[in-house]
């Protein structure tokens, strides 16, 4: 009888946390669809209550403060960004799977990512994670065009960074209307031809500077 006991309670509770964690999600779909039309600073919980299909209450259950849905909206989007897209070559052929294999990630819920996007701009937050991948970008510089000195490695990895970033794929996709197949072209070329160039550069043309200035 014990054992019965224990497995009927033990049943509910996966219920029961299988059930927060729907409605967790759903809470922060309606964010994120909030947010991605331009709503981030002027959303309510009834809004988002409206949205979700959950009631006022469990809302704040499950978030009792604006901070805290944000929280959980940067973190839901930090998986999706995390996930091996940082590049680790500069080679043209590197660089075409690596912007192929970001956009199609982020195509999975472009919605998702526009927000958290939107909402790190708006709040100028700067989560640690993207630290971490600025030194990668840096490194990364460094291995594969060592001729350059610190101060063009400094600015060719930040122009790296900001192209593939979500940061452009939300403005080439909301500002200019580009689907992801336009996108993919436009960062590969973008990415490739600025690689290249600092790839080829020999010693005496290792500083960012313009040829007219040498």
């Amino acid at each position: 009888m014990n054992e019965v006991k224990s497995s009927r309670r033990s049943y509910n509770s996966n219920l029961r946390r299988q059930h927060q964690a729907t409605t967790r999600k759903r809470i922060i779909e309606a964010v994120a669809a909030i947010i991605a039309e331009g709503r981030i600073l002027s959303f309510s919980v009834q809004e988002i209550a409206d949205h979700s299909g959950v009631s006022y209450a469990s809302v704040y259950r499950h978030f009792p403060t604006r901070e805290s849905l944000l929280e959980a909206l940067y973190e839901a989007g930090a998986v999706i960004i995390g996930q091996g897209l940082t590049p680790t070559s500069l080679s043209p052929d590197d660089i075409s799977s690596a912007v192929a294999k970001m956009m199609a990630t982020f195509e999975q819920d472009p919605t998702l990512l526009q927000a958290v996007t939107t909402a790190l701009a708006a709040n100028n937050i700067q989560p640690p994670s993207r630290r971490e991948r600025d030194q990668k970008y840096r490194q990364m510089v460094t291995q594969n065009a060592p001729h350059l000195n610190p101060d063009a490695v400094k600015k060719a990895a930040a122009i790296i960074c900001h192209l593939y970033s979500s940061l452009t794929w939300a403005t080439l996709r909301q500002r200019f209307g580009l689907s992801a197949e336009e996108s993919t072209e436009a960062l590969t070329w973008a990415l490739q031809s600025l690689t290249q160039d600092l790839i080829s550069r020999d010693g005496a043309l290792a500083s960012w500077h313009d040829d007219r200035d040498v």
